[in-house]
């Protein structure tokens, strides 16, 4: 290997510092890897989504399943430009066949597939071309102390992927007009009766998200395998060997004249006292070799001492350590794999509690720290809501309005009849600053499920005549009002409740 032209410091890091040591990778290599990736993983993705266009959902499986066939064009840019070589899309296409007979593609699309050292072994497979039991081996040496970084690179990089996808969606779906409906999580979302153009809307979004995350993913893994191979086969000091060989090469002549001062040194020793020789010898100057020596073992990198702290069982005095018997290593090696696997996912489960309890306290905060209930206000988002303001009869009086045509009105009669409802029944506490959705949510938990459905329903009429101009039929209106004798007829009559509030 010519480490001599290897583009990055070769240094002793830790595992950590290697996985940030594949962010800078992808910055500096960043423009040959988003190309190649662009000429082959979007190219085969728009055409793959577009044959399949009524099966969407199986083209994103289909097109997820096969990103291990993507992530060696990456690894393959990226092992380019680790020495300089500049790689075009043209490049990409000449070594794709190349690529695509390397050993390991079969076994990363079918026993691997789910490995979650996937990018830390691809190298193994694609760059040092191993096969069958001497890649067992070679995985089983790299893997060491290593392993449970590449583990935590796989579970961020997969959550990173679901958090873009979703975070693209919910910012599509906010920059939709209200009243009209919603992109991906209204009342159609993903059934069956959505159209195949919002699935590949979809699609498209979390292919966006995948381009963002997958290069990351490839050049950590690659940092990581480079890492290890240089902590296992001492890169780093085989180079600066290399160095100090140039330097000592370059320094021929000097070596020569000082190799004739000594010849002319040993000369003038032969004369004088032994005491007189050795007190020269050793105040004789160091050679160029032993100075490069010096300055080699004075850098931090190979003189640093690093103290670690870490808990294990105390011995007994006078035990003597038993190896344990060969039938046995394999269960030993199961226990300590699943140990392993045990303290992550208690580490996942503590992340997961800790995000409910907060959720819980943002959800439920006003329930849990409830001030003393104010004065319910007299206007919600412009609406009327003061008892004395509705008829006696609400039905009736909506009907009136429908049997004059007047929609809006209708509704309004509805919609306010239920607010005033909520405040002075069920005592919703409502503010004077809520939007429409605020009632809807404040209201959860104060009635039951049907009569929240029903509120919900009305809402969305609502905002569909008042906004929208879209009143809903003749049908769906008589429907609205005899479920609201139903819900929220027995709230207490117009006189009444003006006497309660007054006191």
């Amino acid at each position: 290997m010519r480490l001599e032209q290897i583009a990055i410091a070769l240094r002793r890091r830790s595992a950590w510092e290697a996985l940030d040591l594949g962010h800078a990778m992808l910055r500096a290599w960043a423009g040959p890897a988003y190309r190649a990736w662009l000429a082959t993983y979007w190219l085969f993705g728009m055409a793959l989504l577009l044959v399949l266009w009524p099966w969407q959902p199986y083209a994103l499986l289909i097109l997820w399943w096969l990103k291990p066939v993507f992530d060696r064009v990456l690894l393959f840019t990226f092992s380019r430009s680790l020495f300089g070589t500049a790689t075009s899309v043209r490049d990409v296409w000449r070594a794709l066949p190349e690529l695509l007979k390397s050993p390991g593609l079969l076994s990363g699309l079918t026993l691997r597939r789910l490995s979650l050292r996937r990018s830390f072994l691809l190298p193994v497979w694609q760059l040092e071309a191993q096969r069958g039991q001497e890649a067992r081996q070679r995985f089983k040496i790299l893997a060491r102390r290593t392993a449970g970084n590449a583990v935590w690179l796989t579970f961020v990089g997969a959550n990173l992927v679901s958090i873009i996808g979703f975070s693209l969606m919910l910012l599509l779906e906010a920059l939709v007009p209200t009243g009209q409906g919603g992109l991906f999580f209204g009342s159609e979302g993903f059934g069956a009766d959505a159209p195949n153009w919002k699935h590949w809307l979809a699609n498209l979004l979390f292919m966006i998200a995948e381009s963002l995350v997958e290069p990351l993913y490839v050049a950590s893994g690659f940092a990581l395998y480079l890492n290890r191979r240089s902590e296992l086969e001492g890169w780093d000091i085989e180079l600066a060997f290399r160095r100090l060989a140039e330097r000592i090469t370059s320094g021929r002549a000097a070596l020569a004249r000082l190799a004739a001062a000594l010849l002319l040194g040993v000369g003038i020793a032969a004369s004088i006292p032994a005491e007189r020789a050795w007190a020269a010898e050793t105040t004789r100057a160091d050679s160029p070799a032993k100075q490069a020596i010096k300055e080699v073992l004075a850098d931090p990198v190979f003189g640093r001492e690093v103290e670690e702290t870490r808990w294990q069982a105390r011995e007994k005095e006078g035990a003597k350590k038993t190896k344990p018997p060969e039938w046995m290593r394999p269960f030993l090696a199961f226990i300590e794999a699943l140990s392993r696997i045990m303290r992550g996912l208690v580490w996942i489960g503590a992340l997961i509690l800790a995000a409910v309890l907060l959720y819980l306290v943002i959800r439920y905060r006003e329930s849990w720290l409830r001030p003393a209930r104010q004065a319910p206000p007299d206007f919600l988002f412009g609406l009327d809501v003061r008892p004395q303001s509705l008829p006696a009869d609400i039905v009736a009086a909506a009907r009136a309005a429908l049997a004059a045509g007047r929609v809006e009105e209708a509704l309004s009669l509805l919609y306010r009849g239920t607010l005033v409802a909520l405040i002075h029944r069920w005592q919703v506490d409502f503010r004077a600053g809520d939007t429409e959705d605020d009632c809807l949510r404040r209201s959860r938990g104060h009635i039951d499920g049907a009569a929240h459905g029903y509120f919900g329903e009305l809402l969305g009429a609502w905002r569909a005549a008042a906004y929208a101009h879209q009143p809903p039929a003749a049908g769906a209106l008589d429907e609205l009002c005899l479920r609201w004798a139903k819900h929220f007829g027995a709230a207490p009559a117009a006189a009444p409740v003006a006497a309660e509030v007054a006191a």
